[in-house]
């Protein structure tokens, strides 16, 4: 194999479309370069000689000097892969090179390898290769938009060259595959991880079997390897972020997400109502989610909401939402789906923290797993907590309190608010879900994704998420400063940027960058003549070629079928002289369609069907959790009689909704309708 065979099958391991939008590293071993050059029949010391006569075209001598030569132009030499990369591969290989070598002698490996004398001291050149790592960054976030995969060019340790290749190797790529089992083992949630220091904590207990002796002994904080410690954690942190949920244990693949609580406060009833809703990265299921506990003594059905959070859940048994107040927080919950498939936890926490569930589009407050800095947020404890948690609360805390909540909550658990935390010292050690998250994170939320990679299309772009982030961090789109939401660290993107623009968010620290992305808006997209998505029939079997002309189905592309007129008439079932009842959520708010106009000052929340002797009703709000009944005086005695009269006089010609939550919005009304 020659040298750009060798660049490009290396390539092509780590940059691949199933590796778009995720994060990159070039861990090399020599086993992986053997396995590479295996079909070819080429061993690895084919690739060192490869790596020696360098890409065609070069004439400088010296490995580095080679390697900085093949960058130059290469983009216009119509190239897939940066010719370069080969030569990062080499230096990664001599980062993990193991021998009789000091613990950090990096450039004897690195020679040992090319066959020299082990000798110390730079290789030539060897400086200016921190030019590659940057370049291949560019090309892969910004030229290529992610599609490949993102390459992050960080360094580790005091000596900035050599921390490069080193940051590769911190994990293999046996201990990548085996961290979705211990994310899973470790209830650890992708949607609302917790600050680094739990998670190393919990990595080093549950990945005993997985993690190697080093990997393990990285986990445990020490001074002298504390920034080798951090790239890990900001690694693993990657790995959690992308992670959909699925993992495999004992040879059984399921899916795993977290069940969250969620509080709706009302202090002067002294009450706390509090839910659960099921947060998961990954796809929900088209059908409603049947969840049994473990002892299957009760059961519960999940239905998607929005984004990564489902609806809260209800019991099977009354059809009303559960209260997560007759669960043992403490020892934790585990739900499993009707076909073993999912597995849904609330983790084991003597500690609960709640925070402003606006950033999620959820109403009220929503668990969240570490505290956030100088943000308001609450507290649910248990007894056990009580003394050094009021403590810190008093000496670490601005407007700590206890709030006085006598329903709602399980027994021997209280309830506290704070304006905001100062410091973690106190209690981060016992208590680990009150620790500070030191990560900062630059993410991407939200917006219709173009394809793969980090492509939106210009009328739905994302929102930038600035995690961990402090006032002396600002954003920048393009160099241009952006004004974000200092309580949700939440920036949106300049309405008058030009599509087809490529955007490079920057997170600056004065002059340093501290974290970058990159993203591209596109206004103008064709579709593509041909669908090479696989094909289904009506049974679910995959068509081959040959069936061509038979009728198939490909997610919303349908082919080789004649459809009838839509039938207006199954969405809401209007027939002869049906009338439309509009109904808000204030008593007096009705109107009758077609006699009467639409309102314009109030908004529909339902739509009732109602011909003489049945009607059915539809649910029009624009937000469910906006749409309860609301009491107010109505002076229009008449339309006070209307609203009444259809909602409790006729309920039982009414037929409900048929969705649980729907069901029990409709119940609702109806009682209130009662006392009007």
């Amino acid at each position: 194999m020659d040298y750009l065979t060798w660049n490009n099958s290396i390539a092509f391991h780590f940059f691949k479309p199933e590796m778009a939008g995720s994060t990159v590293h070039l861990y090399v071993t020599e086993k992986l370069i053997t396995d590479i050059g295996q079909e070819s029949g080429a061993d690895f010391s084919d690739f060192i000689a490869a790596i020696k006569t360098g890409p065609p075209g070069v004439t400088r001598q010296g490995l580095c000097v080679k390697a900085l030569q093949s960058r130059d132009n290469w983009q216009q030499r119509e190239l897939d892969y940066p010719p370069y990369i080969a030569y990062l591969a080499l230096f990664v290989l001599a980062a993990g090179i193991e021998g009789t070598f000091a613990a950090h002698s990096y450039y004897p490996r690195l020679r040992t390898l090319l066959g020299e004398e082990p000798t110390t001291g730079q290789y030539p050149s060897f400086n200016r290769m921190s030019e590659l790592w940057e370049d291949l960054e560019k090309w892969s976030d910004r030229d290529k938009s992610g599609e490949l995969g993102i390459f992050n060019s960080t360094s580790i340790g005091k000596r900035n060259h050599i921390g490069l290749p080193l940051a590769q190797t911190l994990l293999t790529e046996e201990e990548r595959r085996a961290l979705p089992a211990i994310f899973a083992a470790a209830d650890l949630d992708p949607t609302s991880p917790p600050a680094e220091e739990a998670i190393a904590r919990l990595l080093a207990k549950h990945g005993r079997k997985q993690l190697r002796k080093r990997t393990l002994d990285l986990l445990k904080e020490t001074r002298d390897s504390e920034e080798l410690r951090q790239a890990l954690l900001e690694w693993i942190i990657d790995e959690l972020h992308d992670w959909d949920g699925t993992a495999e244990l004992s040879d059984k693949k399921q899916i795993y997400g977290m069940l969250r609580l969620c509080c709706q406060l009302d202090s002067t009833a002294k009450r706390a109502t509090l839910s659960l809703r099921c947060s998961t990265k990954h796809e929900f299921p088209e059908d409603d989610l049947l969840l049994f506990l473990e002892d299957n003594s009760r059961s519960f059905s999940c239905s998607e909401y929005s984004g990564v959070w489902s609806l809260p859940l209800i019991s099977e048994s009354d059809a009303k939402t559960v209260a997560a107040s007759e669960f043992d927080w403490l020892r934790g919950v585990k739900m499993r789906s009707a076909d073993g498939k999912w597995c849904l936890k609330l983790p084991a926490s003597p500690i609960r923290v709640f925070v402003s569930g606006d950033t999620e589009g959820l109403p009220n407050f929503v668990e969240v797993r570490q505290i956030p800095t100088q943000k308001p947020f609450y507290l649910a404890a248990h007894q056990e907590c009580l003394e050094l948690l009021t403590i810190w609360g008093e000496l670490s805390c601005q407007g700590f309190e206890k709030l006085q909540i006598s329903d709602g909550l399980p027994g021997e658990w209280h309830f506290f608010k704070a304006a905001a935390a100062c410091s973690d010292d106190l209690i981060k050690d016992k208590y680990p879900i009150l620790a500070f998250s030191t990560n900062l994170r630059l993410e991407l939320d939200g917006g219709i994704r173009l394809e793969r990679g980090n492509k939106y299309f210009k009328f739905a772009p994302p929102k930038l998420i600035l995690l961990a982030g402090s006032e002396s961090i600002k954003v920048y789109c393009n160099n241009q400063l952006l004004d974000g939401t200092k309580s949700t660290g939440f920036y949106e993107l300049p309405a008058d940027i030009p599509a087809e623009t490529k955007l490079l968010i920057e997170a600056r620290n004065g002059e340093d960058i501290i974290r970058r992305c990159s993203l591209l808006l596109i206004e103008n997209y064709s579709l593509p003549s041909e669908i090479s998505a696989p094909q289904f029939d009506r049974f679910g079997h995959r068509l081959t070629r040959a069936d061509n002309e038979s009728a198939g189905v490909a997610g919303a592309l349908v082919r080789n079928v004649d459809f009838p007129d839509f039938n207006f008439n199954t969405f809401l079932p209007i027939q002869g002289k049906q009338r439309i009842l509009f109904v808000g959520k204030e008593a007096g708010q009705i109107a009758t369609w077609p006699g009467e106009s639409l309102p314009t000052d109030w908004e529909p929340v339902w739509a009732i069907s109602k011909g003489r002797h049945r009607g059915q009703v539809m649910f029009c709000g624009t937000n469910l959790s906006d749409s309860a009944p609301a009491i107010s005086k109505c002076r229009n005695r008449k339309k006070m009689r209307e609203w009444k009269e259809i909602l409790w006089h006729d309920r039982k010609k009414i037929s409900p909704p048929d969705r649980p939550e729907l069901k029990i919005l409709w119940n609702h009304f109806q009682q209130e309708a009662k006392y009007v």
